[in-house]
């Protein structure tokens, strides 16, 4: 799921892995102990694809590791207390290799959100990936992807279509900076390039992408952050949309988040 060159099952979602750490902070586990923790089942099916991936996962991501055919936790569990804190987790580790499946189609995704936001089939999201920039991706990928993209908080998704809107990931990122800090756009576009990887290529001083502007607008209405537009000053346009008044800014100022 987050190694290079790794497709990207279903049955792996971000609620499986966290049950399947806290699990495991409670002690030492063989594979067969998880399975049959996991499936409540004294006779569980040691190749379930759910369980398994689930725990391939949690290894690739570096939460729990293997020693002596047993599996112990190796991250705080301070980080598994919430599903918010294990997502801010899951964020600053899963987008750090720039060459698994799981970043370049996540990288794609925000690039192309606008043309995204149309398709209402997963089939054809594929398609369209494989065709104009992740020539690797499947369907079953995509399954598997948006599980941890809505998670994450990349988009929403309404029956078959996803709704770019990167509120939640922006926000998370924004927790580490200082109340009332004052950024000038340019400035913000550097920080987001540096501390947002998988947006970094999509984001130009001159124009943010669909996702990334959606999200700003929420946390812009939220008060999360409050978004300057000064006329004679370098703005930074967000991508333009119908009857929103706000479609650029100069500054922005961290106003604070939960």
């Amino acid at each position: 799921m987050f190694k290079e060159n790794d497709n990207m099952r279903p049955g792996p979602t971000p609620e499986r892995v966290l049950a399947v750490c806290r699990l495991i902070s409670q002690g030492s586990y063989t594979n067969q102990d998880i399975y049959k923790e996991c499936a409540l089942n004294e006779d569980a099916d040691l190749n379930d694809e759910a369980i398994r991936s689930s725990i391939d996962s949690a290894e690739e991501l570096g939460f729990i590791k293997k020693s002596k055919d047993r599996y112990e936790l190796v991250i705080d569990e301070k980080y598994l207390d919430t599903a918010q804190e294990f997502r801010r987790l899951v964020s600053s580790v899963a987008f750090k290799n720039k060459k698994t499946t799981f970043f370049k189609l996540t990288e794609w995704f925000i690039k192309n959100s606008d043309e995204v936001l149309k398709i209402n089939r997963f089939d054809d999201l594929a398609a369209t990936a494989a065709k104009t920039g992740v020539p690797s991706v499947t369907e079953n990928d995509i399954l598997g992807w948006r599980f941890w993209m809505r998670y994450l908080g990349f988009a929403y998704q309404y029956n078959k279509t996803l709704i770019p809107n990167m509120k939640t990931r922006i926000e998370d990122a924004l927790l580490d900076i200082p109340k009332d800090t004052k950024m000038s756009c340019t400035q913000f576009v550097g920080w987001i390039k540096e501390n947002i990887p998988e947006a970094a290529s999509a984001c130009t001083e001159a124009l943010l992408p669909l996702a990334v502007s959606n999200g700003l607008r929420v946390l812009n209405n939220e008060g999360v952050i409050e978004l300057v537009s000064t006329r004679d000053a370098v703005r930074t346009s967000l991508y333009q949309l119908n009857g929103v008044e706000l479609n650029d800014f100069s500054e922005i100022i961290i106003r604070g988040c939960d």
